[in-house]
């Protein structure tokens, strides 16, 4: 799973693998393997993708906590976003097919952060096996369409 999340935060940058390599001190090959599960990067390196991807540590390497990205980008005004930590909201998205990423129907998301590139959500849906599971995503700013508020979280 964080080689999946590696390489689409890399993509979202628009930097290739030798780019990342040359960034991060490593060769290409590195880059490349920690991409396709063949390995994870040292703490030292975790931390600085991190911080080159625009994330927390804690986000990067977590399983649980999911990217969601948009197909395209395009720039954002995002005062107003950062106003919605800590509400609860009901997110469309620029592309129908996010929503099969994100869940179906029209799950209620708490936002718990907003930052230049990121929409940090948490929200339970049901799983494969009929359970309820929290869920906590970062979605690419790009993937929003709008929001709209329908409380304050408890």
């Amino acid at each position: 799973m964080l080689g999946e999340k590696l390489m689409r935060l890399r993509r979202k940058q628009g930097l290739s693998q030798q780019e990342v390599a040359d960034l991060l001190g490593v060769t290409r090959q590195t880059i490349s393997n920690w991409e396709c599960g063949q390995g994870s990067p040292a703490l030292d390196k975790a931390a600085e993708l991190a911080r080159l991807y625009h994330l927390g540590l804690d986000d990067l390497v977590a399983d649980e906590v999911e990217v969601v990205m948009a197909p395209e980008s395009a720039p954002k005004d995002l005062h107003v976003a950062r106003t919605l930590v800590g509400k609860i909201c009901r997110i469309s998205f620029t592309d129908d097919m996010l929503m099969v990423v994100v869940g179906s129907g029209d799950p209620r998301m708490t936002v718990l952060d907003v930052s230049d590139q990121w929409l940090r959500v948490e929200y339970e849906r049901t799983n494969a096996m009929l359970k309820k599971e929290t869920v906590v995503q970062l979605i690419d700013i790009d993937a929003i369409g709008s929001i709209r508020i329908c409380g304050d979280a408890s």
